[in-house]
């Protein structure tokens, strides 16, 4: 008889899922044993399972466990460092308000120049408000403290 998670293992799909289970339902643990309970009261009483396979069943659950989390941590991270550098990058921006700029608006070649009013961020990207312009960082050719 296979053990729980190599029945686990054999059906798992491209998407990542284990017999229509996804992370979080195999992190928590239940689904688990759920599939090891399945396993002892199939198993034949007279060849029982051997504790070293059960120990290592085990063992892999636990590490499939503690990959998942880490998984989330980094994701979480990652997350809360992209809000920083956009924080960042918005505050630094800021410090223009009330400074003059030249920019070039990328579709007409046209130049510009005026005092930036305010900074708002769309579409992930940091826009400067100059007069009726919406004038991205890359637009700017110069700065001037001037008003």
């Amino acid at each position: 008889m296979s053990s729980a998670i190599e029945q686990l293992q054999s059906a798992s799909g491209p998407s990542g899922q284990y017999s229509g289970l996804t992370g979080s339902q195999l992190a928590s643990g239940v689904d688990f044993f759920k599939l090891l309970t399945a396993q002892m009261s199939a198993q034949d009483p007279m060849q029982p399972v051997d504790g070293t396979q059960f120990l290592s069943q085990l063992a892999q659950f636990t590490q499939l466990q503690q990959s998942l989390n880490m998984n989330q941590t980094l994701t979480s991270i990652a997350s809360l460092q992209q809000s920083a550098s956009a924080l960042q990058n918005m505050t630094q921006t800021a410090t223009l308000i009330g400074r003059t700029i030249d920019y070039t608006d990328p579709v007409t070649g046209a130049t510009g120049t005026g005092t930036v009013k305010g900074v708002t961020a769309e579409n992930g990207q940091v826009v400067l408000d100059v007069g009726d312009a919406k004038v991205l960082l890359t637009q700017i050719t110069a700065v001037r403290a001037e008003g």
